[in-house]
């Protein structure tokens, strides 16, 4: 009988680079016609989405939108606030690493900072600092030998865990939302400022297909269709739930991630005409995979007999574990809004996003990150004035066990701001954060995928060898090199099979 290796596949799911490039934008905003000519900046938001994914040969054009909402101080004889909002598309190549099987991406981007010049009074030019985050991932079926058959063959095996993709998805879900103002709010007849934040997602198995839900929050400030037209501001929370676009099986787990991509915020008449609501829509991208923890057997050793074996063996880089860890971090400062210790009232704090990064040390993950924070108030005067500051916060995560960790996606989410006057020129503020961390082992598996058996004449062979063991033997050695059962020599010697050997024991070969 001819010897004959069984293989089996496994369809891995292992992440191969995570690339960060930073990219400056530089854009011209011409005032609106119907709008005041600029006397100063208040605020300008930037907010970078990834569009759009191509692949060219060895590139990949990675495609986005930059959405600017700029606050202003009109050049009036009575100053006040107005706002403008401009779009502007941008393009990057990003080399694609080699691989064996079939590569995937998915891309994000953040504003990390953004510069404001006033050219005129109806020209600003902005220039802004994007973080460009490109995951690659490689998706391909390792061929593994579980299994020699043959006659009087003998294997020594060995079990390992390994991680397998079940399932991929990468959807983009829309979002819409009906919120109403507090009871007691003045009607909105213009939005000047608004942004949108959205909490930590966490999976929900309560439908047939795993969901995710977040918080989402949105800060409006906004012209009131009052006689004094008074400046108010609105802080409003509302669900957000999306499909994940995979299947849960009995067997694995789900990981999943969602970045908003684009929202708008527009004011909406009740049922008396008044504009009390808002109308939210997002977009919203969600990454995830279906992932199933497997115990393969592959063949570590064997030998036969009658044949000499040659086993063609061939590292595979495996993912053997992989999860995500969260944490929350709560941040809380006294900053100085107000030189000249004019402040007379908040009207809004924001806070959101400016970058992130994670270091492995050892058995931890060092992680360091940046959050922007955006204060409106009026001084005392009743101008509108604005502060803008970037706190840094840092956090330690231990890791799950040894061995050889990556880190596969570090972000955070910010979940509550809140805030008390401390004086004439600062605010106390409290920011709570959650960090989440996703993590892969990876480890290096040698595997059989070839073999090569030549049959031998038949030798004759003392019956009995008298053998005494070297430091380095091992049962198998001894029984591969004599090419007897490993278990008749166990039995002939009256010793357990796995069992240490002694330097120096002596050994019946039969």
């Amino acid at each position: 009988m001819q010897m004959e290796l069984l293989k089996k596949p496994i369809r891995s799911y292992r992440t191969i680079e995570i690339r960060e490039t930073e990219e400056m934008l530089e854009n011209s905003i011409i005032v609106p016609d119907s709008k005041p000519d600029i006397k100063d900046i208040l605020l300008a938001d930037a907010e970078c989405y990834v569009t759009s994914i191509e692949k060219s040969g060895r590139m990949i054009e990675v495609g986005g939108e930059i959405k600017y909402r700029v606050l202003y101080s009109s050049d009036t004889p009575e100053p006040r606030p107005e706002n403008m909002i401009a779009h502007f598309t941008w393009s990057f190549s990003v080399p694609k690493p080699k691989a064996d099987g079939e590569i995937g991406v998915f891309a994000k981007c953040r504003c990390q900072h953004t510069e404001v010049s006033i050219i005129n009074g109806r020209k600003i030019l902005v220039r802004t600092v994007i973080a460009l985050i490109c995951r690659f991932y490689e998706i391909k079926s390792d061929e593994i030998g579980r299994e020699i058959l043959g006659e009087n063959v003998y294997l020594k095996t060995t079990p390992i865990n390994v991680v397998t993709l079940k399932e991929n998805s990468g959807i983009t879900a829309k979002v819409s939302n009906i919120l109403s103002l507090p009871h007691g709010s003045p009607a909105i007849k213009e939005i000047l400022f608004s942004r949108i934040n959205l909490g930590p997602a966490e999976l929900s198995y309560r439908d047939e297909d795993p969901c995710l839900e977040s918080k989402g929050t949105a800060y409006v400030l906004y012209r009131s269709d009052t006689m004094d037209e008074s400046i108010e501001s609105v802080v409003l929370e509302f669900p957000v739930k999306t499909t994940t676009g995979i299947r849960a099986g009995n067997d694995g787990i789900v990981l999943a991630s969602n970045v908003l991509k684009k929202w708008e915020i527009e004011p909406l008449e009740d049922n008396d005409g008044l504009n009390t609501q808002l109308s939210v829509n997002m977009e919203i991208e969600v990454d995830a995979q279906a992932l199933g923890f497997e115990e393969q057997t592959i063949i570590e050793d064997a030998y036969s007999i009658d044949y000499r074996l040659d086993l063609k063996r061939n590292p595979v880089n495996l993912i053997t574990d992989e999860r995500e860890v969260t944490d929350n971090v709560d941040i809380n400062q006294r900053i100085r809004i107000d030189d000249s210790g004019q402040l007379a009232e908040v009207l809004m704090v924001c806070a959101n996003e400016r970058n992130i990064a994670s270091m492995v040390n050892d058995n931890n993950v060092s992680i360091q990150g940046t959050v922007g924070v955006d204060t409106v108030f009026s001084a005392v005067d009743r101008q509108i004035k604005s502060h803008q500051i970037e706190i840094p916060f840092s956090h330690d995560f231990g890791l799950p066990d040894i061995g050889r960790w990556k880190v596969i996606e570090a972000c955070f989410n910010i979940e509550d701001v809140s805030f008390d006057i401390a004086g004439s020129d600062s605010i106390e503020l409290s920011i709570r954060l959650k960090i989440k961390l996703r993590v892969s082992k990876v480890e290096e598996i040698v595997c059989t995928e070839d073999l090569m058996a030549i049959k031998e004449e038949y030798r004759r062979k003392a019956p009995i060898i008298l053998y005494f063991a070297h430091p380095e033997d091992t049962l198998w050695s001894i029984a591969k090199t004599y090419r007897v059962p490993l278990s008749r020599l166990a039995v002939d010697n009256g010793i357990d099979a796995s069992a240490k050997l002694e330097p120096g024991k002596r050994l019946f070969i039969m």
